[in-house]
């Protein structure tokens, strides 16, 4: 026994059940046998049935006797079960739970007044509150006393059953103990292959630089099960799948390896992690959660004791979304769980990108993938797959794998180490592998969206047999399918942006219908896969509905025309088509077009554009406006146009162009204050290598900048003295538009405005500053640099 631990007195609710027999106890046998345990350490059963002390204990030692695995045994074992005793009591009898608190306070004072109390509930979730409450009655909830003596309470899954009762057993738990004292069991997190992530991740580096978006290609987590419900027919046929294994344990082991670098590795820090990845996740909207879920019941579940004889509850689930957030934006995720599944694989797999140049074997035709699985069982593994040559004279690629085993399982009985590792944590304080309230909150907050379509019908339960893998097939060829619909999209407007936007599309597998009004230009486009139409009505005809039309065309009378013209989209559309104003509207426009679309049931949004025609060729900026059910409706679509996690939605049309028009405003003002900058340092009479003070700024300085970049390219295109770039600076509307909003509110915006008038004077007033700024604009936008 460890004479290092705390005197504790561990009181188990419901300690007659099954979870006692399975787990606790043996639990507790592993951690005595390896002298784990507290040297003052026991254990009350708290129970209706009308038992003893010694009738308990009898109970404890043919629990013992009948397990396979390390445990007490002879003299040892007797003095394990004097360890417990028992207490007789329904949850819902306050005089019971006064004899307990007695039986503890006198067993105290006999280990110098000082002892820990864990409150371990052993019992459907529906008696926490009578139990709690009775606790507080009895005086036994209290937190750490002055000497040091703390009250914790353990709790298991599942936690509610969906967020609303989540949130209520957090505000009866939050009522009576702080965060600290409260120890939510999610078994997972305490599997050594999961624990070892953390390790994996962020003690090396050998993976973690490229542990993002822009190097891998999907993540796929897997937990399925050989052994079916069992005995747990009642229980589980009110849960399902989704809610015991999905909304905790898929979502746990998926934040192990999304979250960012914990701060330390303290309890705090790491769960404060999971949680803020958690909070990343977004249910996609009800169409796609419905299109890209899967649901199946085996053969012969509903025969089983506790089973409703008609239930619809599923045995079997997969979903898929995409990830958000700088780190992971658009990667999809596949959370995969089911019981009676044939051979037990659980795992996550993370895959990464294939080269996009790759020194490959020509003859095979790839993809050349190379993947990290993390693997429970059958073996408790990392796996890392990549590719060599295969030995012998021609250059061929073979699948190679370096794998770590973790160790044998010492333990065989199922649950045993995950749960003496628990228990041992509780003892000593440490919180890092027990679920926080934050984690929860998020949890359900993902899983309920997809619960209530499934409620709809909008997923049907299939079938499948019983030990076998065969339903697998179906549920992926669902998910594929969903990933393969055809995107089909109409963009009005094929100069450098709409152009660039097109070919982005094409790039991410949509179906581009394209107009220009010189129809020459779209024509030339079609070799590149692009639809062109000859008239918007033609671009209409060609989208089926619902429709979606993004226009990328100049402010004002052009895109007026094309919306509300003789022929315009407002005839040409029908209800539940949408359009996309991507150009630089003025921000006041855009509630008015959204107005009279709505009069013809057409959806608008207006979305602000940043990055110049590289951007919407390889992934723009994106700011959004309009109402948040057309913006989640459409978020497929912003992710592929956008650079990762390069979009953010405004409330209210016209936000996303208020916001554009702000930022074209600050880009005055920076651009402004480079090329006065370079213009000083151009008339130094130190001769100042202008290309060398380029780069050295774009070296972390605090000036450091996409815009200091393109003036770098700038300078390697024209020289440092930019010979033939023009100082007079073109100005669009948008300069002009946030002075003008920014006077209406009565805010002072001296620099933006200063730099407004410096262009307008730039024809009259040439300066080395002027060229800065017209070399600047070509090189992010495309605009004309010619000039004196």
């Amino acid at each position: 026994m460890d004479a290092t631990l705390d005197p504790t007195t561990l009181v188990v609710f419901g300690a007659t059940g099954d979870l006692m027999a399975r787990k606790i106890v043996p639990s507790l046998a592993y951690l005595a046998a390896r002298g784990r345990l507290p040297e003052r350490f026991r254990v009350i059963g708290f129970s209706r049935r009308s038992w003893t002390d010694e009738d308990f204990r009898a109970h404890v030692r043919a629990i013992i006797d009948a397990y396979p695995g390390a445990a007490p045994r002879g003299a040892a074992l007797d003095a394990f079960v004097e360890r417990f005793s028992y207490q007789q009591g329904t949850f819902d009898d306050p005089r019971a739970y006064d004899a307990l608190a007695a039986d503890i306070q006198a067993v105290a004072s006999t280990w110098e007044g000082r002892c820990n109390r864990l409150f371990y509930l052993a019992v459907p979730p529906e008696h926490y509150r009578t139990i709690f409450e009775r606790l507080a009655g009895s005086g036994l909830v209290t937190g750490c006393d002055a000497d040091g003596a703390c009250t914790r309470v353990l709790v298991e899954k599942p936690f509610g059953k969906d967020g609303a009762s989540a949130q209520e057993l957090d505000e009866v738990l939050g009522s009576l103990f702080a965060e600290e004292q409260i120890y939510r069991i999610d078994h997972y997190l305490a599997k050594e292959m999961l624990q070892g992530i953390l390790s994996f991740r962020f003690s090396n580096t050998l993976m973690e630089p490229s542990w993002n978006a822009e190097s891998i290609q999907r993540i796929d987590v897997t937990l399925l099960e050989s052994i079916g419900v069992e005995k747990r027919g009642a229980f589980y046929d009110g849960v399902g799948a989704l809610r015991d294994v999905g909304q905790n344990h898929l979502l746990q082991m998926l934040a192990l390896v999304g979250m960012e670098r914990p701060d330390d590795l303290s309890a705090r820090s790491i769960r404060d992690a999971r949680a803020r990845f958690l909070r990343t996740l977004t249910p996609p909207p009800a169409d796609e959660m419905a299109a890209r879920s899967f649901r199946a019941q085996h053969r012969g579940y509903r025969a089983i004791q506790g089973v409703a004889p008609d239930s619809d509850t599923e045995t079997y689930f997969a979903l898929r979304f995409h990830l958000s957030g700088p780190r992971w934006g658009g990667v999809p995720v596949t959370l995969e769980s089911g019981k009676r599944m044939g051979e037990p694989l659980k795992q996550i797999a993370v895959t990464f990108r294939a080269p996009d140049a790759c020194l490959c074997d020509a003859s095979r035709p790839g993809p050349y993938e190379n993947r990290v699985i993390f693997q429970l069982e059958p073996h408790e593994s990392i796996r890392i797959e990549f590719w060599a040559k295969k030995p012998g004279f021609e250059h061929e690629l073979e699948k190679r794998e370096f794998t770590f085993f973790l160790y044998e399982k010492q333990e065989k009985v199922q649950y045993v180490e995950e749960y003496a590792t628990l228990l041992l944590d509780a003892i000593e304080g440490d919180q890092t592998l027990f679920v926080s309230t934050d984690e929860v909150r998020e949890m359900w907050r993902f899983i309920d969206p997809w619960l209530q379509v499934w409620r709809t019908g909008a997923v049907p339960l299939e079938l499948y047999e019983p030990d076998t893998s065969e339903v697998r097939d179906r549920a992926f060829a669902r998910l594929d399918e969903a990933d393969a619909r055809p995107k089909r999209i109409g963009v009005v407007g094929l100069g450098k942006m709409g152009a660039a936007l097109a070919r982005n599309l094409l790039d991410h597998g949509w179906q581009v219908v394209g107009h220009n009004r010189t129809f020459a230009v779209a024509e030339r486009m079609a070799g590149e896969g692009l639809l062109p139409a000859r008239t918007l009505s033609d671009l209409v005809a060609f989208l089926p509905p619902p429709r979606v039309v993004w226009l990328m065309l100049p402010a004002g009378e052009p895109t007026e025309q094309a919306l509300f013209g003789e022929g315009g989209l407002a005839e040409l559309l029908q209800e539940g088509d949408t359009v996309i104003d991507g150009g630089n509207s003025h921000f006041a426009d855009a509630e008015r077009r959204a107005k009279r679309l709505a009069e013809r049931g057409v959806r608008f949004l207006d979305v602000g554009t940043s990055g110049g025609p590289g951007g919407a060729r390889f992934g723009a900026c994106l700011m959004i406006g309009g109402e948040r059910s057309d913006f989640e409706r459409l978020e497929h679509l912003w992710r592929d146009v956008a650079a990762r996690d390069a979009y953010r939605f405004f409330e209210g049309h016209g936000g996303g162009h208020f916001v554009k028009m702000v930022h074209n405003g600050i880009e005055y003002g920076m651009m402004q204050a480079i090329a006065e900058g370079f213009a000083v340092l151009d008339a130094a009479p130190l001769g100042i290598d202008l290309p060398k003070a380029a780069e050295v700024y774009n070296r972390r300085s605090v000036i450091e900048s996409r815009l200091i970049g393109w003036l770098r390219e700038a300078f390697e295109l024209f020289g440092p003295d930019l010979a033939g770039v023009s100082s007079t600076v073109a100005h669009t509307g948008e300069g002009q538009w946030t002075v003008e909003t920014a006077r209406a509110l009565g805010v002072p915006v001296p620099v933006i405005e200063e730099s407004l008038e410096f262009r307008k004077r730039s024809a009259e007033r040439p300066s080395y500053a002027g060229k800065v700024l017209s070399a600047l604009r070509n090189r992010f936008g495309g605009h004309e640099a010619a000039g004196g």
